[in-house]
């Protein structure tokens, strides 16, 4: 049974690179048109950029020669760097336009890269490994999300993920759920491998019950997912930091988080990149956008900034917000931030042994 799904996806491994060329004319599409919500609805790019721009920071006040880079438009649980490197000014004080380009769903982000309708990338590091596993011409250029150490005194709400059960099943504890499904299949958002499942597993496994039990369903967004916890569609619902507030009102019981990984800081592990042929060609750019995303990253973590970086980024994204992801604000690409996230693409299959590195992925030429 494990080789027939070993097998099975490293198969998955080999059409990721007809998807990518599949995708380059969907994202170059996409791109152009701002739209990219399933609904099919117009999202607002023109507006997205005035949100951000509002502040009035000019890079062409920086001294140096305005660079421009493109990025979808992000009006997601990852926003927080970005609104903040905009509205504190960190972008243009390295002369940085960014242009946001519309929203983006997270299949369709990826595509755009690598046909130039956006620059900047953002992946887990699962996602980002399987992606050059599958020929993208793509490298990490720094850090974005950690999980805090959850033996800090940072508060838990800044933890990358939580996990809440249907409230229909009667549960308050993940052993209480293990013992109701006898065996059953527990099902849980998530498409493999992201951040959503890298989590899941190692908090069974951490926690001392089978992975294997798990049954991944795919939604679009966390807000689909909670909507089908509460209709009892799924037994667990994991979500990121903007809605759990959503999550707490809808009376869902938390029932584990990213700190029952045991996996400290890696839980959460994202990188910005660039395709590569762009940080050839353009140097100077991407080491701007790194000072720039690391420093509103240091801002964000600071605690007297938690809540004015909530409430800018609950203004943006048009949520109601009590929590925002915790930022990386510390030197380079340490391996025990990386390495585990590759470790479980082998053990599932998607990897096979020693097939990539931490130093396949990225890049320390412009943090270290």
């Amino acid at each position: 049974m494990a080789s027939g799904i070993q097998k099975k996806k490293f198969i998955i491994i080999g059409v990721v690179a007809v998807i990518l060329v599949a995708g380059i004319g969907v994202g170059s599409y996409l791109g152009q048109t701002k739209k990219g919500i399933t609904t099919g609805t117009e999202i607002q790019g023109a507006a997205g950029l005035k949100d951000l721009k509002s502040e009035g920071y000019d890079p062409a006040t920086s001294g140096k020669e305005v660079i421009t880079l493109k990025t979808d438009t992000k009006k997601n649980c990852g926003s927080t760097p970005w609104v903040i490197a905009e509205k504190k000014g960190f972008f243009a004080e390295e002369g940085l336009n960014i242009e946001y380009t519309g929203e983006l769903t997270i299949p369709q982000r990826l595509p755009a890269v690598l046909n130039g309708t956006n620059d900047i990338g953002g992946a887990h590091i699962n996602a980002l490994a399987t992606y050059i596993a599958g020929g993208a011409k793509i490298k990490g250029v720094t850090l974005g999300d950690v999980d805090p150490d959850p033996n800090s005194d940072v508060d838990p709400k800044y933890r990358h993920m939580r996990f809440y059960a249907n409230p229909k099943l009667g549960v308050t504890t993940l052993a209480e759920l293990i013992k109701l499904k006898n065996g059953q299949p527990i099902k849980i958002n998530g498409t493999e491998p992201n951040c959503t499942t890298f989590i899941a597993d190692n908090a069974f496994d951490h926690l001392g019950f089978n992975r294997d039990q798990i049954q991944y369903v795919v939604f679009d967004t966390d807000t689909a997912a909670l909507q089908a916890a509460q209709q009892g569609n799924i037994d667990i619902v994991g979500v990121h930091p903007p809605f759990y507030k959503l999550a707490a009102d809808s009376k869902l019981p938390q029932i584990f988080d990213t700190a029952d990984t045991g996996l400290g800081a890696a839980a959460g592990s994202l990188a910005y990149y660039f395709r590569e042929d762009f940080i050839k060609e353009n140097p100077e750019g991407v080491a701007r956008f790194v000072r720039a995303i690391k420093k509103a990253q240091a801002w964000s973590v600071k605690p007297e900034n938690a809540e004015e970086a909530i409430r800018l980024t609950a203004d943006y994204i048009g949520q109601p917000v009590n929590a925002v992801h915790y930022y990386y604000s510390g030197k380079g690409f340490p391996d025990e931030l990386i390495q585990p996230w590759i470790d479980d693409l082998e053990r599932n299959g998607f990897l096979k042994k020693g097939q990539l590195t931490v130093n396949d992925l990225i890049t320390k030429e412009f943090d270290n």
